[in-house]
């Protein structure tokens, strides 16, 4: 065998491990909801009481996921993921045994502050693991790893649930991130962990997150997830109540919509690797994504011609995301890769966190068709930002 092939072996394990450690990832962010009811009719806990668990598992993610990027930074972090999902699915797998909020709100703040590594440390992994020649196709595994973990979800934990109960569903997800977390240090040498040569430059320290091309990058993470928390938690009713149609068909719509997605970060893998603009392809599949959403909004097309406007909105967001980590990862300087990544990938959170209240407003007001406007508005918002972003940083 050549060398060329067992590196690329080699790339293919390291890819494989990592994504399978991000599919756990989102699996357990999504794994409570879904048991809310079982839960509630359990332990007699209301719903806010279990809303409040989840806020708090997000909380502690974003709390510690840029202190841990500078961890990850400093030791490495090959240790620091498997430490992360260890603790994470030990937390899920202890919320199975709880029997009271506090018990539940305890095992939900530690699997959030384990969960808070798989970002820093994936994007510092995958540097370091793939040749940059391939890289955004790995970039496209790992995120298409984390889409199939919100998709089985809430199937696994329901499925396990109905055969036996809530606590054994959330034990078992427990136990499935713990064997990974027991097989990772066996496959230690697919998996390298940062570059000596950037080692030597040193980690990063805190000023770095001041720096226009970061500040701006977490803008673009903000405003990007603020315009899909219109689509993923309003559409279905802005749908119904813009063209009249049932919620199945809504619901579908935005099923669809997630599998184009998909099939968009697959193809935007190859996109972003033989892209010599990686901001070009940011800024021509936000504005065709916007233009997409605004035909939407307007309620002036065939609702066929709405649904295929919908799908392609879909497929142009999903091309946009092995590009948008291959930019940021050229722009980060040596040895920062984890510092910088758990602090962009934060203004997930935020954006999240914070546009839903601007949608349910919207909607208050007898808007629905403000969903997608403001969706598309975001959209555009983050064109202006890839173009301020893409200065490269300073080395420190």
């Amino acid at each position: 065998m050549t060398a060329t092939a067992t590196a690329l072996r080699r790339e293919v394990r390291a890819v494989g491990l990592i994504s399978a450690a991000h599919f756990l990832s989102h699996f357990y962010q999504l794994a409570l909801p879904p048991l809310f009811l079982a839960i509630h009719d359990d332990l007699g806990l209301s719903f806010v009481a279990l809303g409040s668990t989840v806020a708090a598992y997000n909380i502690a993610t974003a709390v510690l996921q840029t202190p841990i990027g500078f961890l990850v930074d400093r030791i490495g972090a090959r240790g620091v993921l498997i430490t992360g999902l260890a603790v994470n699915a030990a937390a899920i797998a202890a919320v199975g045994f709880a029997g009271s909020f506090w018990a539940i709100m305890a095992a939900m703040i530690v699997a959030g502050a384990g969960n808070a590594v798989f970002h820093p440390a994936d994007f510092a992994l995958l540097s370091s693991s793939v040749d940059d020649r391939r890289l955004g196709r790995a970039f496209s595994v790992h995120s298409l790893a984390g889409s199939l973990g919100f998709a089985a979800a809430p199937v696994f934990v329901l499925f396990l649930a109905s055969l036996w109960d809530w606590r054994t569903a959330l034990v078992a997800a427990g136990v499935a991130g713990l064997a990974l977390a027991a097989v990772l240090p066996a496959f230690s040498s697919a998996m390298r962990d940062d570059r000596p040569r950037e080692r030597k430059r040193g980690a990063a320290d805190w000023t770095l997150l001041f720096d226009r091309t970061i500040l701006s990058f977490f803008g673009f993470y903000v405003l990007s997830a603020a315009a899909g928390a219109g689509i993923s938690g309003f559409s279905v009713v802005a749908f119904t109540a813009i063209y009249g149609v049932t919620s199945e068909l809504a619901g579908g719509l935005l099923t669809a919509f997630y599998l184009l997605t998909g099939l968009g970060v697959a193809a935007g893998g190859i996109v972003a690797d033989r892209s010599l603009r990686p901001d070009a392809v940011l800024g021509i599949c936000y504005a065709a994504a916007a233009a997409a959403l605004i035909a939407v909004a307007t309620g002036a097309l065939a609702f066929w011609l709405v649904a295929a406007a919908f799908g392609l909105a879909g497929v142009f967001r999903g091309i946009v995301n092995p590009s948008r980590d291959v930019l940021l990862k050229r722009l980060t300087p040596a040895g920062s890769i984890g510092a910088v990544f758990g602090f962009v990938t934060t203004g997930f959170s935020v954006g999240l966190g914070t546009a839903p209240v601007l949608y349910g407003w919207m909607m208050d007001l007898g808007r629905p068709d403000a969903v997608f406007w403001i969706a598309a508005g975001f959209t555009v918002l983050t064109i202006g930002i890839v173009f301020v972003a893409r200065r490269p940083v300073p080395a420190g």
